[in-house]
């Protein structure tokens, strides 16, 4: 199979030389926005006002992309930092994105900083929040692995004898840039597992997992955050130890480690709340108390504030009992006339 192009539009054949779209950032931008309408859904079953929803997609993205090539930096120092580049040269190679550099790892640490920073000011439920937008990110992982086909980056070592060399369980490269290759005659045209692929299936499974079984059916504030914790960190676990181009802490794949943890910890949450729960005979974090911050007074409610909208019957149903209201206040006042009178008639009879 033929590689494709990594640019998805290129304006130079129109006469249009600065125009470059990219199939990476295009797959980014397309996963975002269906996160972002997963997002909308899901707000509009748990009564969320939508306002939140572009709110913390204001917040989230700005924090993933930072913190995806902060990530990637700290773990890639050799990459950035080389003996006669001057100060001014090393930093603008840093934020220089274009040139690729940005981990899935850095981005979700960043999205959760956000949501944390977001949810503190708005006095919302932090852990109610990551279930709201797990779905949406499991989905978007799933579509931008993709852009690493079109960059023939994130490709695993040689395939094994017996392994099937078609894509796409397997995918070829044209120049192979990692250590797997440093031996061979030629960098070019060797087959290589596709963990990219891997990946972004298991994103979608995930994602599947989490949008039609658990969101729906949790007993728990919580219960899909940790799903996902546990689902992706078991694959990462896995898949990282077959890629050639893993960010290294010494002689440890820091991903890998970091998968492992994120596994071993909801696992951990999962037994131990199970094990409170029978302990003390209730439901911890359940859903059905959750609210999206502080319950204001109907007196001081408004609109736009980012509370659940009143629905448009309720708001009908009000305006005509206030209308009503001073109908009801004048009866009386005439029963009272009318005993008034009746007893001035009995003190004069």
């Amino acid at each position: 199979m033929t590689n494709p192009s990594r640019i998805l539009i290129d304006g130079s054949k129109f006469g249009l030389d600065w125009l470059k779209i990219y199939w990476y950032g295009a797959l980014i931008v397309v996963g975002i926005i269906a996160a972002y309408i997963l997002c909308l859904i899901e707000a509009k079953r748990r009564n969320l006002h939508k306002d939140c929803v572009i709110d913390l997609c204001l917040v989230i993205v700005p924090f993933g992309v930072v913190f995806a090539r902060l990530y990637y930096i700290l773990f890639a120092l050799d990459y950035f930092v080389k003996p006669g580049l001057s100060f001014g040269q090393v930093l603008l190679n840093m934020i220089n994105i274009r040139d690729g550099g940005l981990a899935i790892y850095g981005a979700i640490i960043g999205g959760f900083i956000g949501i944390a920073i977001y949810a503190r000011r708005k006095r919302m439920h932090v852990v109610s929040l990551f279930d709201l937008v797990m779905p949406g990110v499991a989905l978007a992982q799933a579509i931008g692995r993709w852009g690493n086909f079109f960059n023939q980056e994130a490709y695993g070592r040689l395939i094994d004898d017996g392994f099937p060399s078609y894509f796409p369980l397997a995918v070829k490269i044209d120049e192979c840039t990692q250590s797997c290759c440093e031996n061979l005659a030629s960098n070019a045209g060797h087959i290589h597992y596709a963990t990219f692929f891997y990946e972004s299936m298991w994103c979608l499974v995930i994602f599947v997992v989490l949008w039609f079984f658990v969101r729906k059916k949790a007993k728990h504030r919580g219960d899909v955050l940790l799903t996902y914790l546990a689902m992706y960190g078991f694959e990462r676990m896995l898949v990282e130890g077959l890629r050639t181009d893993s960010l290294m802490l010494g002689k440890l794949r820091i991903s890998q480690v970091l998968s492992a943890v994120l596994l071993i910890a909801a696992v951990a949450c999962f037994v131990i709340r199970t094990i409170l729960e029978k302990k003390k005979g209730v439901v911890l974090m359940p859903v059905d108390e959750v609210y999206y911050g502080e319950k204001p007074d109907d007196e001081k409610k408004k609109k736009d504030d980012g509370w659940v909208d009143e629905p448009e019957e309720a708001q009908a149903e009000e305006a005509p009992a206030e209308e009503e209201a001073p109908a009801e206040e004048e009866a009386p006042a005439e029963e009272n006339a009318d005993e008034a009178e009746n007893g001035g008639e009995d003190e004069e009879n």
